[in-house]
């Protein structure tokens, strides 16, 4: 299984006194361990959240900031960036401005990146640039079912910089590439930065996290089931506060399971999460069984599931092996937590909700998906009434300009880049969504925000990176955010 390759060792209680099952949710039906062991390999993360002065951008790192001095930044941006691409002598502003060789007689590519658009919207493209004139044609635009851009040729200005724009009415695109390119000379260049792409006419708030931190309070086990070991864990605050989850390749005792149910008797508190009930049987028992996220609606929980198929064999020159999946669906349980079911509610292993996470808000539970494997570069959207959750044709799905209902395949991007599991919450002092995930192309936990669930997201930005080479930060799920931080689990591979 795709998770078990990082079985991580925890502290656990020499001997375990007594088992006690979890009594749906009654804190008096819990027996608490007088002597709670620390799980060593789920992290508890604390942020700081700010406005970003630099405003809602659409782009991942519209002015090529990241990595400062990393001589592989090009392979970990969201840019494609061509091999004639470098950074200019002299940045424009920042730490790095794009420098273009345009000592051709062609076309030439200079930045493009993806952006996820609405149907029937409007959007700006800006950029500054400068560059040798003589005889250079530069261009800027979208590349959708149709190209649409402006030639910004303009000899008069010389070598100074200047910001251009460029705005595109939308009709049907959903997704584009947002590029800069000219036709090329001898002897000729351009040098590049603040790219940036908004909906037009709007300056939405946007956010950065900062100073991102282990805390001090642990993630402990005060039951009196042993945990030996644990994969990952997928938690989730329910409508009491108290906090649920999902401890996934767990070793109970000395039984080995795929997935247990686990609880808290109170919220997130200044010493932490403690887990007073830990189950000991399996949730189900089916093997490759991935639990990605959960939520509990009035008195059922429910959770989000796939089921590892093994690696793909792709055919030579098709890129590489990535994972897959045979089955993507929902299992829910009535009796607090000590029997689950799979309920009919079930979605395509080959489509965009496998790996998937679940946010309650307003009148709706919304489910952010994206396909199987490591490197789905999109993100979808899909919502339904909470009554409604383990109703597979109740689902309503975001096709870039309308809710469509019952039909996965209408669902449109609602944000580019390769994503692992991720989490989002709705901060109601920001009155803001706050989305959270691994990145494939960082290596980083990074962060998004959005006024609306269906977008438009801003562009990432980076939340926390890995502390060292031997341990990589996956699975985030947030327990609290409020008007200056966010706080969250976040599972060590």
């Amino acid at each position: 299984m795709k998770n078990r390759m990082y079985l991580a060792a925890l502290l656990c209680a020499a001997t375990v006194i007594s088992c006690s099952k979890d009594e749906g949710g009654n804190s008096g039906g819990y027996k608490e361990n007088p002597d709670p062991t620390e799980f060593g390999n789920v992290w508890l993360v604390k942020s700081d959240i700010a406005v970003d002065p630099d405003g809602f951008n659409m782009f991942t790192d519209g002015g090529f900031e990241r990595f400062a001095g990393d001589l592989d930044w090009k392979e970990k941006s969201l840019w494609y960036l061509p091999e004639y691409i470098s950074e200019a002598e002299t940045p424009y502003n920042g730490a790095r401005t794009l420098y273009a060789d345009c000592n051709s007689h062609d076309w030439r590519d200079v930045a493009i990146q993806s952006v996820c658009l609405k149907k029937n919207a409007s959007y700006t493209l800006s950029v500054n640039f400068r560059g040798a004139w003589n005889g250079l044609n530069v261009y800027m635009g979208f590349r959708g079912a149709a190209v649409h851009d402006q030639n910004t040729n303009t000899p008069d200005e010389g070598t100074e910089w200047k910001e251009y724009s460029y705005t595109l009415a939308n009709t049907d695109d959903v997704k584009v590439d947002a590029f800069l390119g000219g036709f090329c000379w001898d002897n000729l260049w351009i040098e590049a930065d603040d790219f940036k792409v908004i909906p037009s006419g709007t300056n939405n708030d946007s956010f950065k996290p900062q100073n991102a931190a282990v805390i001090a309070a642990k993630i402990t086990n005060a039951s009196f089931n042993s945990v030996q070991s644990v994969g990952k864990t997928v938690a989730w605050v329910e409508p009491s506060g108290k906090i649920a989850a999902v401890l996934h390749d767990v070793v109970v005792g000395d039984k080995p399971c795929g997935n247990v149910f686990a609880a808290s008797n109170g919220g997130l508190t200044a010493e932490g999460v403690k887990l007073v009930s830990v189950g000991d049987e399996d949730m189900l028992a089916e093997s490759g069984v991935v639990p990605t996220a959960g939520i509990t609606s009035g008195n059922t929980r429910y959770v989000r599931y796939y089921t590892y198929a093994g690696m793909s064999s792709p055919a030579e020159g098709e890129g590489e092996p990535d994972w897959t999946a045979s089955a993507s669906g929902l299992l829910s349980s009535s009796d607090g937590g000590r029997t689950w079911t799979k309920t009919a509610a079930a979605w395509n292993a080959d489509g965009n909700f496998v790996k998937a996470s679940l946010l309650a808000y307003g009148n709706y539970v919304y489910m952010f998906g994206s396909a199987a494997g490591d490197s789905a570069v999109t993100t979808y959207i899909a919502r339904v009434a909470p009554a409604k959750i383990a109703d597979a044709a109740a689902y309503e799905y975001w096709d870039g300009g309308e809710w469509v209902v019952g039909d996965e395949t209408a669902a449109a991007p609602i944000c580019y880049g390769p994503t692992d599991e991720m989490s989002v919450v709705y901060n109601a002092s920001r009155y803001t969504f706050m989305m959270i995930y691994r990145s494939k192309t960082t290596g980083c936990l990074v962060y998004r925000d959005s006024g609306m669930p269906e977008g438009e997201w801003s562009g990432e930005k980076i939340l926390m990176a890995d502390p060292d080479e031997s341990t990589a930060l996956y699975a985030p799920h947030i327990l609290s955010v409020d008007n200056n931080t966010i706080s969250f689990l976040a599972s060590r591979k």
